[in-house]
């Protein structure tokens, strides 16, 4: 299996977890004397099993990623919590900004 494909298919079971736990939770309270339109033990079974198949696949994921050499900067693990550190730090910086400009404080008109 290719990467791109686990990664596709890594994003397709996230998807189907977060629509089953949708599914979980409309279903597990109902009225007295009324049946749940589905099966809440069910959905929980389907997204425990989902949920390995998840599981498995970032598994893979991550082993190909510490694997795969992008050069003098390491591996592609290194490269993605490269990433991750500048996005926060980004995060981080823009939020001082903004408090610095007075971007977050309400505006008042006359």
């Amino acid at each position: 299996m290719k990467l791109a494909e686990a990664l596709s298919l890594r994003a397709n079971a996230a998807r189907r977890v977060e629509q089953l736990r949708t599914r979980i939770v409309g279903n597990a309270r109902y009225q007295e004397g009324e049946e749940p339109a589905e099966d809440a033990a069910a959905l929980l079974a389907e997204a425990g099993e989902t949920l390995d198949e998840y599981e498995t696949l970032i598994r893979r994921i991550n082993r190909t990623n510490a694997a795969t050499a992008i050069g003098a900067d390491g591996t592609l693990t290194d490269a993605l919590a490269r990433r991750d550190a500048l996005r926060l730090r980004h995060y981080v910086l823009t939020a001082a900004a903004d408090a610095a400009a007075g971007s977050n404080q309400p505006t008042y008109s006359r």
